[in-house]
């Protein structure tokens, strides 16, 4: 995935989403990041061994109504992500915990069922995070070996970890027609985040929690039942 075009088909949207006519929400977010580091290498299978870490995120949502049951929303978000893994092999115990910060920029295109009161919606779109910072500890029996902040860049005899991440997020929940809305989402990386000859991705499942705030007059006119007749 080119970086550089969804960054800036990230910014296109935005300016858009400010001058088109339409009907255009924004509003804070956060929630709960269920996050597992998946590792993979050519001389040993890592699989099942990495278990989830329990993160957050938190930012803003926008929410550009394309029409009735369609609509486009990006968010701005810092997200905390990371793994843990213990292993036991060849009388050898290995003990890793990491933690990583991005800053994220999810695109997601949404799809919404009118039920009375409330949407249901299902979304997908591609997202790209940049990272912040990170910190990791690692032992093997039971001797700390190594810890503090990871090697950042892409050189393979060196760095620890990439400083960009990519991949697609999922989303289905609710959203009350007054502003409230939540979801469950999964973002799957598609991008190694490993320099080196290993391969590790992110894959994240959480809980997400809104409050959109109607930004044009039809919209609130509309969410409001006639908010201006009394």
């Amino acid at each position: 995935m080119n970086r550089k075009i969804v960054f800036s088909l990230f910014l296109l949207l935005s300016i858009c989403s400010v001058n088109l006519n339409a009907q255009f929400r924004l509003g804070p977010t956060g929630g709960l990041n269920f996050n597992r580091q998946v590792f993979k290498s050519n001389t040993y299978r890592y699989d099942g061994v990495f278990k989830s870490r329990l993160g957050f995120h938190m930012g803003l949502m926008t929410d550009l109504l394309i029409n009735d049951n369609l609509s486009l929303q990006t968010e701005l978000l810092y997200t905390q992500r990371g793994g843990y893994y213990k292993t036991e092999r060849l009388h050898i115990t290995e003990e890793y915990t990491g933690n990583i910060g991005y800053v994220s920029l999810p695109i997601c295109m949404t799809a919404k069922i009118d039920v009375r009161s409330a949407f249901l919606f299902i979304g997908a779109g591609p997202y790209i995070s940049k990272l912040l910072h990170s910190s990791h500890t690692y032992t093997s029996n039971g001797t700390n070996v190594e810890n503090g902040k990871l090697r950042v860049g892409t050189n393979y005899e060196t760095d620890q970890v990439k400083p960009w991440d990519a991949g697609v997020k999922f989303k289905a929940g609710f959203e009350l027609k007054k502003g409230m809305y939540m979801s469950a989402f999964y973002d799957v990386s598609t991008s190694d985040i490993n320099p080196q000859f290993t391969v590790t991705r992110n894959k994240t499942f959480g809980v997400q929690l809104s409050y959109l705030f109607s930004m044009t007059e039809e919209d609130r006119y509309n969410r409001f039942e006639k908010f201006y007749e009394f």
